[in-house]
C-alpha cells in the first residue's frame, strides 16, 4: 500500500488495471487496498470514463510529522551528495523521498573525477565497486620513501583529506585501519573474497607516516605573482600580506622529501627565511641540479662533430 502511494505521489494519475499489473495481483485487491488506505486518512479519489483514473488530491503531502523541516532537507541533501558520487540506488531513494516531503530537488554538489584520466577512473571504479560489495582489493602501493609494497586490504571508503583522495582501508600487513593516497595505488585487482567490517570512528593512521616525522616550522616570503597558490595552500591565519603585494606564510610540516619538492616548486618566486637548516638543505638541492645540468651541457660541448 506504501508503493501505491508511492506511485500515486510521482504519477497525475493511474488506473486499477495498471496498479494490478504491477504488483502482479487482481484489480480486485488494488480496489481492496485502495479502501484501506482512505480509511487510514489518505485522500484518494477516481475518475470515471476513457481518461478516469485513480488520483490523489492535488495538495497532499505524506504525513512526515517525526521529521522535521530541517530533517526532511538534511536527508535529501545527503542522498545528493551520494547521487554525485554515482552511488546505486541513490538517485532511486532521492526521487521517492522528495515525492514524500513534497520538495523539489536541489542539486546542491557535483563531483568529477574525469581529470585523473583513464588509469585513475579505473582505479576508483575498482574501488568504488570493492567498497559496496565488501570485496578485498591488492594492489602495488609506493609509500613517502618511495618503498614498493603489494597491499592486500579490505577497502572501507574513499576519503578526501588534506587536499589528496585517499582509501581507508583495513590492512592485512599491517593489521590495522590506514590510509592509502589513490595517487599511489597501482596495478589495482578485485578479490572474489568478502568481508564485513566496518570503519573505526577515529581517524586512522595513514601508512605513509608508519615512522613519525617531526614536524618543522617553516617562515616563507613569496613573490605577489604566487597569490593564486598562497590562498590556495595556506590557511588564513598563516599568511601575512605586505603593502608591495608579497607574502610571509608559517606553516608546520614534518620535515621529507615532500615539504622539500613543495618549497622548490615556487622556484625563483619564494625563499625560506626560517630554519637556517632548512634554507641550507634548499640550497644544497639547488646547487646539485645547477651541477647537473652544467655537466650535461659540458659534455654536449665537448662531444666530437
Amino acid at each position: 500500500m506504501l508503493r501505491i502511494v508511492f506511485i500515486l505521489l510521482n504519477k497525475e494519475k493511474v488506473t486499477a488495471g495498471e496498479l494490478a499489473a504491477k504488483f502482479e495481483v487482481s484489480p480486485r485487491t488494488i480496489y481492496r487496498d485502495l479502501d484501506a488506505l482512505s480509511q487510514a486518512g489518505i485522500p484518494i479519489y477516481t475518475c470515471q470514463g476513457r481518461s478516469g483514473g485513480i488520483k490523489l488530491v492535488d495538495s497532499f503531502v505524506l504525513n512526515k510529522s517525526l521529521l522535521s523541516q530541517e530533517e526532511q532537507n538534511e536527508i535529501l541533501a545527503v542522498l545528493s551528495g551520494l547521487n554525485a558520487v554515482q552511488y546505486p540506488e541513490a538517485e532511486k531513494a532521492l526521487t521517492k523521498l522528495s515525492a514524500v516531503f513534497g520538495k523539489k530537488l536541489i542539486d546542491w554538489i557535483a563531483v568529477d573525477f574525469s581529470d585523473w584520466g583513464p588509469a585513475k577512473e579505473d582505479t576508483l571504479a575498482k574501488i568504488k565497486e570493492a567498497i559496496i560489495n565488501r570485496k578485498l582489493i591488492s594492489f602495488t602501493y609506493y609509500n613517502t620513501y618511495g618503498e614498493k609494497t603489494i597491499r592486500t586490504v579490505e577497502p572501507l571508503q574513499l576519503w578526501f583529506k588534506s587536499k589528496a583522495w585517499y582509501l581507508r582501508a583495513f590492512c592485512r600487513i599491517k593489521q590495522g585501519q590506514r590510509l592509502f593516497k589513490l595517487n599511489r595505488i597501482k596495478n589495482i585487482r578485485l578479490l572474489p573474497e568478502d568481508f564485513t567490517r566496518q570503519p573505526e570512528k577515529e581517524d586512522p593512521p595513514a601508512s605513509d607516516f608508519d615512522r613519525m616525522i617531526p614536524g618543522v616550522e617553516i617562515t616563507m616570503k613569496i613573490h605577489p605573482s604566487q597569490a593564486y597558490r598562497v590562498y590556495d595552500e595556506f590557511e588564513e591565519s598563516q599568511i601575512t600580506l605586505h603593502a608591495d603585494g608579497s607574502f610571509t606564510v608559517r606553516f608546520s610540516y614534518p620535515e621529507d622529501e615532500w615539504v622539500y619538492s613543495f618549497i622548490l616548486s615556487y622556484g625563483r618566486y619564494a625563499e625560506v627565511v626560517e630554519p637556517p637548516q632548512i634554507r641550507k638543505n634548499i640550497k644544497e638541492r639547488l646547487q646539485k641540479a645547477l651541477t647537473l645540468y652544467e655537466e650535461e651541457i659540458q659534455t654536449k660541448e665537448e662531444r666530437p662533430v
